[in-house]
């Protein structure tokens, strides 16, 4: 019961951690969505979502189970479910089993509430998470970790959830932003030019970076000219633009925020801000940081942080079902990973300081408040590469996940924001990224847990790509017969761009009234 406390803290922790990575038009929305998708997806798992999951199937197929006392909690509330090895092992009651699983689902969906609510109406992202949840979470979820799952019968080590959660959830938001994108007319073809251009820029940012670094013992310094540094909207006084590897949440941030302060006009969104871009020259790779954090609230982030890492004692230490050795063990490999994966952001941060300091035009406070974020990014990393494993590898091990994880998520950034430009808070780097680093470490490269990932990211990616077109196919056809005989574009499933520049309200029909302080 403990644990189930502790995973349902870390649902208002993401609340705090969108709304202060997101772009501020969007913050009192991020905040207040995540607890209301995880009351929405609480409701449906005592309905029918425990019974669908966890209970034995009564159709030809093991996809979904189908016990009719489970339905509604009609008749859960005194079967033991058993947690040792053997018959006469330790168990727990059903019930408990019950609401802990539970808060694994609405977590999970308020995860990809994060990723989408830029780009989706509030209702119908309601609707979607309650169809995602029923065609996507229970079957995974069921595969790899009820006893008659095909990934659990195989032998795959999946501790608390890493591809249930965190490859699903992350995978999820990805499709989103591909579906976002065809929707707004990108054609295939622009679609594989994102993809190349992403390979390129990364191949060009590795020369120049390797090239820095080994010349920089001999490099002189060059002294600070404040005529040739940037002003404060970002772009030199030739009209290039500053290009920055910022940390892989609130990269999108519009251009006019540094031209009207807080209480002023609201920042426009997305999609306004690529207008913006696309305005201006093609930017140009510098090693500088930004002059300001391009976050909506910094403490939000940090102090959401701590909340999640503090309730994933209960995500991961809850997952050995009892207060025994593997759990203090899972526990304890976390909060290690998390530790690594922080330290190895900040190290990062620091050598691209050092990096920078051989640049004209450094200003070196404009690391400070990025590094706190950058930390806040790798011991996130750490926490979603350990999941997969906590109970199962050595404490000592747990400092390679954090390390590895983070490292990919550093190296993949600059990709992922090129071709996934409809997922600003990077919610597929951090969270399906890692958890695939987590997974393969798991099992040591091991065959069957690359199959489950695979299947996970394969299955969860077609499966929402096809509850969008169609709840996108029936918003058509009702607008077509009750409202208007326009085509599709006039009733998109996501805001529109004068709704992204104001903002939306769970309502989706009125703009967001935002304050100082949440």
């Amino acid at each position: 019961m403990t644990s189930s406390a502790l995973v349902f803290i870390m649902i208002p922790a993401l609340s705090l951690i969108y709304a202060g990575i997101g772009n501020r038009s969007f913050a009192m929305t991020l905040f207040r969505l995540p607890l209301i998708t995880a009351a929405f997806i609480g409701l449906q798992w005592a309905l029918w979502g425990y019974a669908l999951t966890f209970t034995r199937s009564t159709l030809s197929t093991n996809w979904w189970g189908g016990e009719s006392r489970a339905f509604g909690l009609f008749d859960v509330a005194a079967r033991p479910i058993g947690i040792g090895d053997g018959v006469n092992g330790a168990s727990i009651p059903e019930l408990v089993y019950v609401i802990y699983e539970g808060m694994f689902a609405s977590f999970t969906a308020a995860i990809v509430c994060g990723g989408t609510m830029q780009r989706a109406r509030p209702a119908r992202f309601l609707v979607f998470i309650s169809i995602w949840s029923v065609l996507v979470y229970y079957p995974v979820a069921r595969w790899s970790w009820d006893i008659e799952g095909w990934s659990k019968k195989l032998g795959v080590m999946d501790f608390a959830g890493g591809t249930p959660v965190h490859i699903v959830s992350g995978t999820t938001v990805a499709t989103f932003a591909i579906f976002c994108s065809f929707e707004r007319h990108d054609s295939v073809g622009d679609s594989f030019g994102h993809v190349k251009k992403a390979f390129l820029e990364v191949l060009r940012t590795n020369v120049i970076l390797a090239f820095l670094a080994r010349h920089s013992k001999s490099a002189p310094r060059h002294p600070v000219d404040e005529s040739q540094s940037l002003p404060s909207d970002g772009y030199t006084q030739d009209g290039d633009a500053q290009l920055i590897v910022g940390p892989s949440i609130g990269e999108e941030q519009s251009d006019s925020e540094a031209e009207h302060p807080a209480t002023g006009p609201p920042a426009p969104g997305p999609v306004a801000n690529e207008l913006l871009m696309n305005a201006r020259p093609q930017p140009q790779l510098t090693t500088r940081a930004p002059e300001k954090s391009q976050v909506y609230s910094v403490n939000y982030v940090v102090l959401g942080t701590a909340l999640l890492w503090f309730g994933w004692a209960g995500f991961n230490g809850g997952s050995a079902l009892g207060g025994n050795l593997r759990s203090v063990s899972a526990w304890t490999s976390t909060h290690v990973a998390a530790c690594s994966g922080g330290t190895m952001a900040v190290v990062l941060i620091w050598l691209d300081k050092t990096i920078a300091r051989r640049t004209p035009g450094y200003k070196g406070d404009s690391f400070d408040s990025m590094s706190a974020l950058y930390f806040c990014d790798g011991a996130l990393a750490g926490l979603v590469a350990i999941t997969p494993g906590a109970g199962y590898v050595p404490v000592w091990s747990a400092v390679i996940f954090g390390v590895v994880s983070y490292i990919c998520v550093w190296m993949l950034r600059r990709p992922a924001l090129t071709i996934l430009k409809n997922d600003p808070l990077q919610i597929f780097l951090l969270h399906a990224g890692a958890g695939v680093v987590g997974m393969c470490l798991t099992g040591l490269f091991a065959r069957y847990q690359l199959v489950d990932c695979i299947a996970g990211i394969g299955y969860t990616f077609v499966v929402t790509m096809a509850i969008l077109c169609f709840m996108k196919l029936t918003v058509h056809c009702v607008a077509k017969r009750s409202v208007s005989p326009h085509s599709l574009k006039d009733n998109p499933l996501q805001a529109t761009e004068m709704q992204e520049w104001v903002g939306v309200t769970v309502a989706g029909n009125a703009p967001a009234v935002q304050s100082s302080a949440v």
